[in-house]
């Protein structure tokens, strides 16, 4: 995703970090920025002050970040600076030699390929996403939301990440994009047609069956996404890092 470069503001004992997001801008029309990493001191509110003038002078519509729900002092000042509770996620972690319950059980018309139809692709991504980051926010509403999954799956396919991909017949009813990186798999973002949910045991079980034994598998998830965390939870998934995400909307 295309974003501008980081901008750190530092004050005594404080900072915080941030970054202009052009992607989430072309794909909702909304001028997202993001902060991606603080650092808590004395001189938080004077960062934070300085913060607010740039989002104004910047003509930003919301801020967004994510805080370890432990982190007291930074939810406060974020509480405190007018942002406002819109998700809870957590990290799902699994070696795969560790994964339960793998079931390989596939009717003669399911079949997997590492292409589709890319307008079929986005149009999927586009209705079967309920919860996330801009989902759960009903200032920017579910529209936009869709729009930039539609964007984000577009985009997704065009990339270098790995991908599969699940077909009844010759539809396409559900995909995955992972990275691989060292010893590690993130899973970026997937999904299936809520018409064949029920075969999402199989589909990520043929994602695993692709993956080395000492792989360790990990996806943020959303906690309010209760089927996910249902079906991680069905294959042996740990749950941590406990991230609460915040909004400010600015006009």
């Amino acid at each position: 995703m295309l974003t501008a470069e980081p901008y750190r503001i530092i004050s005594g004992d404080s900072s915080l970090t941030h970054r202009f997001n052009y992607w989430d801008e072309r794909s909702m029309n909304l001028r997202i920025d993001e902060i991606i990493d603080f650092k808590v001191g004395q001189n938080f509110e004077e960062v934070m002050e300085i913060y607010s003038k740039k989002c104004q002078s910047d003509n930003t519509d919301f801020s967004v970040v994510r805080v370890l729900s432990n982190n007291q002092k930074m939810i406060a000042h974020l509480h405190k600076n007018g942002f406002y509770n819109v998700e809870t996620t957590y990290i799902a972690k699994c070696r795969v030699n560790k994964i339960q319950n793998i079931s390989y059980s596939l009717g003669k018309t399911k079949s997997f390929d590492n292409t589709c139809d890319v307008d079929e692709l986005c149009l999927l991504s586009s209705q079967i996403f309920n919860n996330g980051r801009f989902t759960e926010d009903y200032n920017i509403g579910k529209d936009k939301a869709d729009k930039r999954y539609f964007n984000f799956a577009n985009d997704l396919y065009y990339s270098d990440s790995d991908r599969i991909f699940m077909f009844s017949k010759s539809k396409l009813i559900g995909f995955l994009f992972f990275k691989k990186s060292d010893n590690n798999i993130d899973l970026i973002l997937g999904g299936m047609s809520s018409k064949y949910s029920h075969l999402a045991t199989v589909f990520w079980s043929k994602l695993f069956s692709n993956f080395d034994n000492d792989a360790i598998v990990s996806a943020t998830i959303s906690g309010t996404n209760i089927g996910i965390i249902n079906l991680y939870s069905y294959f042996g998934f740990s749950f941590s890092d406990v991230k609460c995400g915040y909004h400010k909307k600015w006009k």
